[in-house]
């Protein structure tokens, strides 16, 4: 098959590097002009190209059996509100936009988040894929419901859309470094909450889900993290903190999230498990 894939990121390219291995042929998209050059060495066709330019867009779609959208908004542009709403509008929907405009019926797997819940079903057990989902305006939520939309109401017969944990792995700094930067960088104040599981996505398992979805063809509204429940944002990172001689964290809760357990009945059942997202941390070995 002739495969898409916008956004040549962490998940991107390595859902990217698989597929070619299995013998489809692989585009990928970028909008940094600098990486197109490595980026030709791995796979058989680079674009350079932001999702919301529509006719750039509509001439990649138009050459795809199947398009996977990976591209995400960058954590460093996500801080505030106000840059969220920017950021995430563009990433988000006008990708969505032109995507789901373009001519042709392509198959789509898209990257939503497990933020589009909030904390609407926190009063449930767990939370599936039937669950209500969060009326907040804050643009992380309320941005990936609008790309959601887009998917389901121009091709929901022949789109997958994966909710995902939050993702680490590959180049991505270590959570420690990241508790670290948040304090350096951020006055110790963060965006989510204090209470909410913290579910992970390893990029390998999101990129192998990605895989099954386009080989398998899955069709629907998918949950993609671990089945293991986690601590919660507080637990993890104020311990880690400590174990820096840091202050706990400020978490001002803009950004919301379950704080019961998450279910991925839907995505076992349909054949795949999040099987290397999961691992205890070692401070935490006694929880």
């Amino acid at each position: 098959m002739r495969v898409l894939v916008v956004g040549a990121g962490l998940v991107g390219s390595a859902a990217a590097t698989t597929l070619r291995e299995r013998g489809h042929h692989v585009t990928v998209t970028t909008t940094t002009p600098e990486r197109e050059a490595d980026l030709r060495t791995r796979f058989d066709d680079v674009a350079v190209l932001r999702g919301s330019d529509r006719d750039a867009v509509h001439a990649r779609v138009a050459e795809a059996d199947v398009v996977v959208v990976t591209a995400g908004p960058v954590a460093a542009r996500s801080m505030t509100p106000e840059d969220r709403a920017v950021t995430y509008h563009e990433v988000l929907v006008q990708t969505a936009e032109s995507i789901a405009s373009a001519p042709g019926t392509p198959h789509l797997v898209a990257l939503s988040a497990l933020s589009v819940y909030g904390d609407a079903g926190n009063h449930l057990v767990t939370v599936d894929e039937d669950s209500p989902v969060t009326t907040s305006d804050d643009p992380s939520p309320s941005m990936f419901l609008a790309m959601e939309d887009v998917y389901r109401t121009k091709a929901g017969e022949r789109a997958t859309i994966f909710r995902c944990g939050d993702v680490f792995g590959a180049d991505d700094p270590p959570i420690e470094a990241k508790v670290a930067m948040a304090h350096q960088y951020l006055g110790g104040s963060v965006p989510f909450g204090g209470d909410a599981l913290l579910y992970r996505l390893a990029v390998e398992d999101a990129a192998d889900a990605i895989v099954h979805a386009v080989e398998d063809r899955l069709v629907g509204t998918y949950n993609l993290t671990h089945p293991e429940v986690p601590p919660t944002n507080a637990e993890l990172f104020d311990t880690i903190s400590a174990a820096q001689d840091l202050p706990p964290l400020v978490y001002r809760a803009e950004i919301a999230a379950p704080a019961v357990p998450i279910s991925v009945d839907r995505l076992r059942d349909a054949g795949f498990v999040a099987s290397r997202s999961y691992v205890a941390h070692p401070l935490l070995a006694d929880r």
